[in-house]
């Protein structure tokens, strides 16, 4: 801080009103993150800067990498986990001289593929497709939505996760899959028996109008948007826009079911249930 020109009295008062947060010792940020992601990754970071030659993993390594939460909790509930030369049960340090970490904003952190691969093996299967139907998108490299449609890129996708472990979220990413909600659904769907669902499907309505349908299952294509689509300020507009859609698609034979994602997140059964009378 001195070769900063900062004083240690400037430095002390800056710490007392606020002004910096101190994270650990030694370790300052000036301002501590609002939501919880950030905060998380902030306080795994503070932890990285005191030591050389480690790297986040799992939980961890996923909130580097901007990963959706499949916890449905707090990710500051999550403990940190972080790998070095040498095992350190007593600082939740584990040995690892052969992983080849990759660079984040935030600092080291295990590859994507294989965070995915760690935090999904310890996931029911819809937890667990929220990760890995995330990487596969990242991995496609694309946002054609075509392309993320194509068997091709969903089997080159799979291939890569299951190279790390071969595992059912690995072996059902779906690239094409365009939330975590939709991920969530799909995994339900797949656990009830339901198969040959598609993710992202390009469909032409009657008009002949393109449109991709965010699950389809046979005729019936299963929509899932955040109840926050409708209550913007243009919710009205996209409600319209969503019914000629709705209408356009049925005229050209498709069934329509749509789920909410609040509801699917709190009630799974219950929506599996009125997806099964839909059938």
């Amino acid at each position: 801080m001195l070769d900063a020109g900062v004083s240690a009295d400037q430095f002390r008062v800056a710490a007392e009103t606020g002004r910096i947060h101190r994270m650990r010792r030694g370790v300052y940020v000036l301002e501590q993150a609002a939501d919880d992601r950030t905060r998380y990754a902030q306080n795994v970071a503070a932890m990285l800067v005191t030591l050389q030659h480690h790297f986040a993993v799992g939980d961890s390594a996923a909130a580097f990498h901007e990963f959706p939460n499949p916890w449905f909790m707090p990710w500051t509930s999550r403990a940190t986990t972080i790998a070095g030369p040498k095992s350190r049960p007593d600082r939740r340090i584990r040995g690892d001289r052969t992983s080849r970490p990759v660079e984040t904003p935030w600092g080291l952190a295990q590859d994507p593929v294989g965070t995915a691969m760690e935090v999904a093996r310890a996931l029911t299967l819809p937890q667990a497709l929220m990760v890995t139907d995330h990487v596969a998108r990242r991995l496609a490299g694309t946002t054609d939505r075509f392309e993320l449609a194509s068997a091709r890129c969903r089997e080159a996708a799979r291939e890569t996760l299951c190279r790390v472990a071969n595992v059912p979220a690995a072996q059902l990413a779906d690239p094409a899959a365009e939330s975590p909600a939709e991920s969530f659904c799909r995994g339900h769907m797949i656990l009830c028996g339901f198969d040959e669902l598609r993710c992202g499907v390009p469909v032409r309505g009657r008009s002949g109008a393109q449109y991709f349908i965010d699950i389809l299952l046979g005729n019936l294509a299963i929509e899932v948007d955040g109840r926050v689509k409708y209550e913007k300020g243009d919710g009205v507009q996209v409600l319209l826009d969503e019914k000629r859609r709705e209408d356009d698609l049925r005229a050209g034979g498709l069934n329509f079911h749509r789920a909410f994602a609040e509801d699917l997140f709190a009630q799974p059964d219950r929506e599996m249930e009125r997806i099964r009378e839909r059938v």
